[in-house]
C-alpha cells in the first residue's frame, strides 16, 4: 500500500465553510470526494507541522480539523528535516513565505513517503 502525507490544506478544505468562490468550492468538492472514496486505498501519515497548523484559527474548526487527524499516524521528527528544509530554501526554489511548506516537503523526502497531498501549488 502506498503512503500519502496529508498536508494541512487538505484537512482545511475538509472543514472549511462552503465557499462561494468557484475555485475554492471545486477544491472543497474534490477534497471531500478523495477523502470519502479514495483515502482507504492508502496509508495516511502526517507530521507535527500538520498538527500545529491545523490547531490554528477558529477554535471550533480547529477542533474539527484535529478530530480528522485522530487516527492518522504521526511521523517522527528528525533534525535532518530542518536541515533539508534549510537547504531547499537556500536554493531559492520556493518563496520565503513557504517556510512551513518546505518543512512538509522535507518531511516527505526524509521519510521517503510516496505522495504529498496538498493544495499548495
Amino acid at each position: 500500500m502506498n503512503t500519502v502525507y496529508i498536508e494541512t490544506s487538505i484537512i482545511s478544505y475538509l472543514r472549511q465553510r462552503p465557499s462561494s468562490q468557484i475555485i475554492t468550492a471545486a477544491r472543497q468538492l474534490l477534497t471531500h470526494r478523495w477523502w470519502n472514496h479514495e483515502r482507504e486505498q492508502y496509508e495516511l501519515v502526517i507530521s507535527q507541522y500538520v498538527i500545529d497548523e491545523a490547531s490554528g484559527g477558529n477554535p471550533e474548526l480547529a477542533a474539527q480539523r484535529l478530530a480528522l487527524l485522530d487516527n492518522v499516524p504521526l511521523l517522527p521528527h528528525a533534525p535532518e528535516i530542518v536541515t533539508l528544509a534549510d537547504e531547499i530554501m537556500t536554493l531559492g526554489i520556493l518563496p520565503e513565505k513557504a517556510q512551513v511548506d518546505v518543512l512538509h516537503i522535507a518531511t516527505v523526502a526524509h521519510h521517503r513517503i510516496q505522495y504529498l497531498l496538498t493544495w499548495n501549488c
